[in-house]
C-alpha cells in the first residue's frame, strides 16, 4: 500500500498505511521523488546510501516489536499526527535533510 502525497490525504489515510503491515519485522517509511509514501520492509530488504539517494526522504527504521506500525500504532492519534505533520512539512519541499527524525 502507498499514500500519494500529491493528493488531499488525511491522517486517517496515513493511519491506514500504518495499519497495513504487521509489527513483526523492521519497517521504514519512505517517500519517492514522485511523492508516494510507503512502508519498506528493512528486515528482508536492507538498503544503503545509494538507494537512499534515490528517495525524496525517509524516516528512521522502526524495529520489530516497537509498536510504530500495525493496527495498534494506527490507532495512536498522537503518533499518526506527528508522522503526518513531518510528512506535510517535508513534501513537496524538504525542510532539511532527507533523513527525517520525528521525536515520538
Amino acid at each position: 500500500m502507498a499514500l500519494d502525497l500529491n493528493t488531499q490525504w488525511t491522517d486517517a489515510d496515513l493511519a491506514a498505511l500504518i495499519a497495513s503491515v504487521v509489527d513483526d519485522r523492521d519497517w521504514r517509511l519512505e517517500v519517492t521523488k514522485d511523492g508516494l509514501a510507503a512502508l519498506a520492509d528493512k528486515s528482508a530488504n536492507p538498503t544503503g546510501a545509494d538507494y537512499d539517494e534515490g528517495l525524496h526522504c525517509y524516516f528512521e527504521t522502526w524495529m520489530a516489536g516497537t509498536d510504530f506500525v500495525g493496527p495498534g500504532a494506527a490507532g495512536d492519534k498522537t503518533l499518526v499526527g506527528k508522522i503526518a505533520g513531518a510528512l506535510r512539512a517535508n513534501f513537496p519541499a524538504l525542510k532539511g535533510e532527507k533523513f527525517i527524525y520525528v521525536d515520538l
